[in-house]
């Protein structure tokens, strides 16, 4: 597919509670503005940012799983493309991850190319699983999906911090997953101000990464907010 046809296709979902240092944020920020190329973007904050079209639900609503779910679905109720795809306050991206459009609507596709690096390390972990920071999904589907999540619940929670799970359902059942996988990989740091400090993920030390380089030389410019 042109590149010029992909914003026709794709909507940028970016949720985030702003806990993480500004700084930071922006590096994430600004990366996401260069490398989505001219998709539109929603966002979705807890206080106000300037990209693309933001919604700011207000900053007492509380960082759990419950609302980034509920930030999700505002995010998708205000897009109009086919899909959706994410990205998050923490997390890296190479442009070829904005560059995929799946062939299902019904379907949630992850990438399986993933890494990760702790705020105390200056090397990868690679991820041992898909996850939602790294997804695109049918619009539809998920507004669908999470409208059934959200039935006869309250508007925002700062309790269900692993929300679906409190409700015993899952966000997907396994069949609505499909995997893919980009050229280069998307980055998450896991920092002090995470909602979750640990992730699956195997634990072998990776200095050099494709796109990203050196670990010490990534967090350097990304991070490291001083």
């Amino acid at each position: 597919m042109k590149k010029s046809s992909l914003k026709n296709f794709l909507t940028v979902l970016y949720y985030t509670s702003n806990k993480e240092n500004p700084n930071f944020e922006n590096n994430v920020i600004e990366n996401l503005r260069k490398v989505c190329g001219d998709l539109p973007i929603v966002s979705v904050s807890q206080k106000p940012i300037d990209l693309g079209k933001n919604i700011c639900v207000g900053d007492d609503v509380g960082v759990t799983g419950f609302n980034v779910c509920r930030q999700s679905l505002i995010a998708c109720e205000e897009a109009t493309t086919p899909f959706v795809v994410t990205a998050e306050a923490d997390c890296l991206y190479p442009p070829d991850y904005f560059q995929f459009v799946p062939d299902k609507k019904d379907k949630c596709y992850r990438n399986t190319n993933l890494y990760v690096v702790g705020f105390k390390r200056d090397y990868f972990w690679r991820k041992l699983e898909g996850a939602l920071h790294s997804q695109v999904i049918g619009r539809e589907f998920y507004i669908k999906r999470l409208k059934e999540l959200f039935e006869g619940q309250p508007m925002w929670s700062k309790e269900m911090k692993n929300f679906p799970k409190e409700i015993k359902k899952p966000l997907f059942e396994e069949d609505a997953f499909e995997y893919y996988k980009t050229k280069d990989p998307v980055v998450q740091i896991k920092t002090k101000e995470a909602m979750r400090f640990h992730t699956n993920s195997e634990r072998i030390q990776i200095n050099n990464i494709p796109y990203w380089g050196n670990g010490k030389e990534f967090k350097e410019k990304y991070y490291e907010t001083n």
